[in-house]
């Protein structure tokens, strides 16, 4: 009677984590049991039946199994068995000595027929709530669980088109000094998607990646990593389908209303490259997933971004979808704030919900193929589709990953399909129109402003070394990094005072000799100037001149200066105005548009003793005047009479 799905489940879940038995150690040391459910037969079918598998733990002498069928439920009542109403009775309870179910594996394992006639009279079509529970011998209820029992329908028609897609996020791995440390949270969560589509190739699973994460396993020297980095590698040739991320998570909205909008789009195109460059294929800009903070303005700007259908939870659409009467398996489309509208899918919050099941993994993935069902069985399929994501934030768990993955794949009543096939098929017109009810956005506003400082900061650095360096562009990763939606304001100082210190060596790299003051001899000439440039690579600088009055430059009073690593000797053209001692400052900065960054500044003393060509023009007119006079002078006084001359 027991399928076979089930005994595969039973295998991988008799290895279920140590801390399962942990967790119920302190129930057997206080007199107390506890139930918990490893593996269940996902549906049944006209020949087969219920196939249970439990795991007890605590002070079970004497006890008992007491299983309760209730009536078939539609997906308002499923909704209500969910939150713990149950529907009425079905017969009464089947109990079972626990002793004669428990196998040496310390599992509690229960076959039962199933069907009209039977103990679980169920019937074809129909969902049924089941409670499980754990009754001493004087008739205490120790736990208890419950799980809904799929009956497949007979002749099922064209199954319901299924989407799963996942957003995997975390901090990003490159520390202020630029050393690497991998989130190891997030390192689990992607060697389990790894592992589930690998086991699963059939099953298309869309997935937005974090790119920083990825190139930090790319740069790791840990063997771990790179298998990684080569199984994901293979899963995205295959099952798995890369959709468009940002580089760090970051919110588009938020950036948005900072009037940074350029910050998102910058992220998302280096996401998509590192993504391309490691993992061989380019994600996929056309479909994007709202975030809760999305309102019209954002439709407009991911669109001008590239996308081109999106994809909104219906908690986040006015009016709401109703999750009872199958609307939010339909199209829709979204207005934008100028009134454009935008082909749209709507993703079920009520699918999403299931897949933080406080009873475990395999009551998770029962709960949802059970909502699948009724979705599937709620009317004709066609242009309906069934979009579901794991919640923001939840850590993906391998064995959920691996039983979703399979259910989906032998589910006869659903069709696993990727985003991009519904986004292909979503009508462009016709559909209802719907508005978005955003979440407030995180303000970015300071964020926006220190990050502009230090743009500049690094624009500037990358100016001096000439353009695209790999001392600017480690800066650069700095900077993007502080981005990231993990970091608060505290974190992301760290990396901001990195950049700063960074560019704060260039200030004494730049040494010049006291003593420079030289003496002119003509009006126009060079002053000889000597800079040393300890950086070890040329630099591209700025010397900006400026006199007290005295001094003009020919050339310009800013000139561009290569500096060679050494001493460098630098002719500057000036002409002097008048004669004597002049004052020369010489500032050296940065060749960016804002000369942000001054290198250094000194001043030199420029003596001239040539005369200006006015002065010379008075001397040689004084002497004329001079020697006339001396010449009247001398005539005159040789002709009076009795003078010698």
């Amino acid at each position: 009677m027991r399928r076979s799905l089930s005994v595969l489940l039973l295998l991988a879940l008799l290895g279920y984590p140590a801390i399962v038995l942990g967790s119920h150690a302190a129930f057997a040391q206080s007199g107390y049991a506890s139930m918990l459910l490893v593996a269940q037969s996902p549906w049944i079918d006209g020949a087969g039946g219920l196939a249970l598998d439990l795991r007890v733990s605590g002070d079970t002498t004497g006890a008992l199994i007491d299983l309760q069928l209730h009536k078939a439920v539609d997906r308002r009542g499923f909704a209500a068995f969910a939150d713990g109403t149950l529907s009425p009775t079905l017969g009464p309870a089947v109990r079972l000595p626990l002793a004669d179910h428990l196998n040496a594996a310390g599992v509690v394992s229960i076959d039962l027929p199933a069907g009209p006639g039977t103990a679980m009279a169920t019937a074809p079509g129909g969902i049924y709530p089941l409670v499980v529970s754990l009754v001493s011998a004087d008739g205490t209820v120790l736990d208890s669980l419950h799980t809904p029992l799929i009956h497949l329908r007979t002749g099922q028609s064209t199954p319901l088109r299924v989407s799963f897609n996942l957003y995997i996020t975390g901090p990003p791995p490159v520390q202020p000094d630029g050393t690497l440390r991998l989130d190891d949270r997030t390192v689990r969560d992607l060697r389990a998607l790894a592992d589930a589509v690998t086991d699963h190739p059939t099953v298309p699973v869309d997935v937005r990646l974090p790119p920083a994460t990825v190139t930090g396993l790319a740069r790791s020297d840990e063997i771990a990593h790179a298998r990684l980095l080569t199984d994901l590698t293979r899963a995205v040739g295959g099952p798995l389908r890369l959709l468009s991320a940002p580089f760090v998570t970051s919110d588009a909205e938020s950036w948005r209303q900072a009037d940074r909008a350029d910050i998102h789009s910058d992220l998302l195109d280096h996401g998509d490259l590192e993504l391309t460059d490691l993992l061989g294929s380019a994600p996929d800009r056309l479909t994007s997933i709202l975030d809760p903070t999305a309102g019209p303005a954002t439709l407009d700007l991911l669109n001008r971004l590239g996308s081109q259908t999106f994809v909104v939870s219906a908690d986040h659409l006015i009016p709401r979808p109703s999750a009872t009467d199958g609307s939010t398996t339909g199209p829709v489309r979204l207005l934008g704030e100028d009134g454009t509208s935008f082909p749209a899918l709507i993703a079920d919050p009520e699918l999403t919900g299931h897949l933080t099941d406080s009873q475990g993994s395999v009551s998770a993935v029962q709960h949802l193929l059970a909502d699948l069902a009724l979705l599937a069985w709620m009317g004709p399929t066609d242009g309906r589709a069934a979009v579901f994501t794991m919640p923001e934030g939840a850590t993906l768990d391998s064995l959920l990953l691996d039983l979703l993955l399979g259910v989906l794949d032998t589910a006869g009543f659903i069709r696993p399909v990727s985003l991009t096939e519904l986004s292909d098929q979503v009508p462009r017109a016709g559909a209802d129109a719907y508005e978005l009810w955003p979440d407030a956005a995180t303000a970015m506003a300071r964020r926006a402003a220190d990050r502009s400082l230090a743009e500049s900061t690094v624009a500037a650095y990358s100016a001096l070394l000439g353009g695209p360096h790999p001392a600017a562009a480690e800066l650069g990763d700095l900077l993007e990094i502080t981005a990231a939606a993990e970091l608060d304001a505290d974190a992301m100082t760290p990396y901001l005072t990195a950049v700063y210190t960074a560019v704060s060596e260039l200030f004494g790299a730049f040494p010049t000799p006291e003593g420079q003051n030289v003496r002119l001899t003509s009006r126009r000439a060079d002053v000889p100037f000597t800079i040393h440039n300890e950086l070890g690579m040329p630099a591209h600088v700025l010397l900006v001149l400026q006199s007290d009055g005295r001094l003009d430059f020919p050339e310009g009073s800013v000139l561009p200066v290569t500096l060679q690593p050494g001493t460098n000797r630098i002719s500057i053209p000036v002409e002097a105005r008048t004669s004597g001692d002049a004052r020369l400052q010489i500032t050296v900065r940065s060749p960016d548009a804002n000369q942000l960054l001054q290198l250094q500044s000194t001043q030199l003393v420029v003596r001239t003793t040539s005369l200006s060509g006015v002065g010379v023009l008075l001397f040689v007119g004084a002497l004329l005047v001079l020697a006339i006079w001396w010449f009247r002078a001398s005539r005159l006084r040789s002709d009076q009479p009795g003078e010698t001359p």
